[in-house]
């Protein structure tokens, strides 16, 4: 009888420690904090560490978590500090949507053509969940097709076809694009390989 007392107590107290603040709530994951770095609005570059893992993962497109060597505590930089960050393979770059709306997109493939992504918090079928827009940019246009310089914001219905102007001159990476399946990292692979052409 008393073992099993003492296992009740052992239960009982082990179930009130696994409680955040020892309240029902949420489970909250530990920071994982990787060296990274921002720039700032005046374009200096600030090294420290960058939290990885948000508890939405849409923040890491709004807004970093970062820490200064020599610190204990992490701060939020916002969109209004910092105009580029980055940390391991990740960079990110502050991106205008419209008049009001600015974001952090990270690379997908960097060089003449930068292939861009967005994530952001939606719902689907009422529950909450993750999304992306992806964005193309020829950074070199010339003056002839000086509107490709702009960030435009691909349709995955129709990319291949929305591509074409910005990849003519390589017809051949472009034709070997998949025109019925939109899948990121692909569409990457392909930029990067066009890109390499140009460096």
């Amino acid at each position: 009888m008393k073992k099993l007392i003492s296992l009740i107590f052992i239960t009982a107290a082990t179930v009130a420690i696994a409680q955040p603040g020892g309240k029902k709530g949420e489970p909250h994951m530990a920071p994982n904090l990787e060296p990274g770095y921002y720039v700032t609005a005046k374009g200096d570059t600030v090294k420290g560490e960058i939290q990885t893992n948000p508890e939405n993962i849409g923040d890491l497109y709004k807004q970093i978590n970062f820490k200064v060597p020599g610190t204990a505590k992490v701060v939020v930089i916002t969109t209004k500090k910092a105009k580029a960050y980055g940390y391991g393979n990740n960079h990110f770059m502050l991106y205008t949507v419209d008049a009001q709306n600015e974001v952090y997109m990270r690379y997908m493939a960097k060089g003449r053509l930068n292939f861009m992504e967005v994530k952001y918090a939606t719902t689907f079928a009422g529950t909450p969940t993750v999304a992306a827009k992806y964005y193309i940019q020829d950074s070199k246009a010339d003056e002839e097709n000086k509107e490709l310089r702009d960030m435009k914001e691909l349709n995955e219905k129709f990319y291949k076809k929305e591509l074409k102007p910005y990849m003519k001159d390589q017809a051949m990476i472009w034709s070997d694009m998949d025109k019925f399946v939109f899948k990121p990292e692909a569409i990457a692979n392909s930029i990067r390989e066009y890109n390499r052409m140009y460096e």
